[in-house]
């Protein structure tokens, strides 16, 4: 398993207290008996000259630079994201013998990464997609074979995000938000500017490049930005009303975390109807969609479930059903799981 980054392999016991969420690549590790590659990979092992080549590169190459050079220990190498794949399906291109290449996709749109991935999906033989358009987009204008393709949605630790009684003395309508990447702040901003509404945004994302736009902002009297940790932000969400993601547009599933955590804590949602994000929430179901940058439309929105708080409630209780069914982290390891062990059976029935 290739994980580009650095992996938290010292939350054990805060997991195990109740004060952290399982790492989801931790979870198929142990679902698969794999092992784990991260960037201490990379320090902690003698590098062969081509890692140290590729470490110019950065780090994503020369993490797989040196999951090439491990190829023939493993059956099957699994990769978190394209930034690892891509330049391991390239070092691949020229083996006649290789291990089955799984990876996750969270985006294959971008300009920057088509020609790689016309080039490169030979040498990848599970591709693993959040969101339904990034599906269609690999299999039409890609040219990658569709039993490649594997659709799934992504998850959230519902037993760490579960709901949760409120807080002593919440301040009255309180609503909140979560992440970086994508969001449209100004836009919500904008929204509950005047608004009898209290909203507490959580604008910071340990992996997004994406601006924090309520940073040097003057925000309204109604609205607080800040970091929370897991367990603060945790009981953010039993606190709130609902949980809101608004999104700038996109054609990927930008928000889903935080969409999936509001969700399995028993929150109804109400997000921007992003080209990307059509496959988790449904109208009226388990939340609201609001078109890109539309103030009155958040408005609207906003006001109806503060109005109808049964209705709010409803929808939180499907949400958390949602998850408990098919978006939990269970199950998404249980999904990618069963692709690898199938594929790598099938590995063993041709060689036989």
């Amino acid at each position: 398993m290739l994980v580009p980054s650095v992996a938290k392999r010292q939350v054990e016991e805060t997991v195990r207290a109740d004060g952290h969420p399982t790492m989801d690549y931790f979870a198929l590790q142990q679902a698969l008996g794999a092992d784990l590659m991260d960037y201490t990979a990379l320090e902690a092992n003698a590098s062969p000259a081509l890692v140290r080549l590729a470490r110019r590169a950065g780090r994503d190459t020369a993490l797989a630079a040196y999951a090439y050079s491990r190829r023939r220990d493993y059956d099957v190498i699994y990769s978190n994201g394209e930034n690892v794949s891509i330049p391991l399906a390239f070092l691949l291109k020229g083996v006649r013998v290789r291990p089955l290449h799984v990876l996750i996709g969270h985006r294959v749109t971008p300009k920057k990464k088509r020609l790689f991935f016309k080039a490169l999906h030979p040498q990848m033989d599970a591709l693993f997609l959040y969101a339904s358009p990034q599906v269609d987009f690999a299999k039409t204008e890609l040219g990658i074979p569709a039993h490649k393709l594997h659709l799934i949605p992504f998850h959230a630790d519902d037993r760490f995000y579960r709901p949760l009684l409120p807080s002593a003395d919440v301040p009255p309508n309180l609503i909140c938000s979560a992440g970086l990447e994508w969001r449209d702040y100004p836009t919500l901003i904008e929204a509950v500017t005047g608004m009898d509404v209290t909203v507490k945004l959580g604008a910071s994302s340990p992996w997004s490049k994406h601006q924090n736009e309520t940073e040097n902002r003057v925000l309204p009297p109604n609205v607080t930005a800040q970091r929370y940790e897991y367990g603060e932000l945790r009981q953010l969400y039993a606190d709130s009303k609902f949980v809101v993601v608004p999104l700038y547009e996109n054609d990927f599933q930008a928000g889903i975390t935080t969409i999936l955590e509001g969700m399995a804590m028993g929150k109804a949602v109400i997000t921007t109807r992003t080209a990307g994000q059509v496959d988790t929430i449904r109208e009226g179901e388990n939340g609201l969609y609001v078109a890109p940058g539309d103030v009155e439309g958040w408005r609207k929105a906003i006001t109806f479930l503060l109005k109808n708080p049964q209705e709010a409630e409803r929808m939180g209780a499907q949400g958390r059903r949602d998850i408990e069914t098919r978006m939990s982290l269970e199950k998404w390891v249980e999904r990618i799981a069963n692709v690898i062990r199938e594929m790598d059976r099938e590995r063993l029935r041709k060689a036989a």
